[in-house]
């Protein structure tokens, strides 16, 4: 038989509730459906596509934070938060790091 355990501090995590996923999911289905519909129905010019594209794929990650990760701004989030800036950052190091490396390397070859 499975035992239920009641979670002494529910109240402090109220932002979990099943009318929040729905909200998301609906949210990142339409930042996904709008650009397949701009590319599939092609009436708009390729630089006004890609600057849309970019903003849904910008607010598609900012949907994910908030309602699937549940990163915000409050007390008990400060550490994930810190926690996935840190790994933003040494990501980035590595690929910035990884083409200046390969531009460098490409610039200082010699032609045989």
């Amino acid at each position: 038989m499975i035992k239920l355990i009641k979670n002494k501090n529910y109240k402090k995590y109220k932002f979990y509730s099943v009318k929040n996923y729905y909200f998301g999911f609906i949210l990142s289905l339409l930042l996904t459906i709008i650009p397949f519909i701009l590319i599939k129905y092609n009436f708009l010019n390729n630089f006004i596509k890609k600057i849309i594209i970019i903003i849904m794929s910008i607010l598609q990650i900012i949907i994910h934070f908030k309602f699937f990760l549940h990163i915000n701004n409050s007390n008990q989030e400060k550490f994930n938060l810190i926690t996935l800036i840190f790994t933003i950052i040494i990501i980035l190091i590595l690929i910035v790091g990884s083409i200046w490396i390969m531009l460098n390397l490409n610039k200082n070859m010699l032609l045989m």
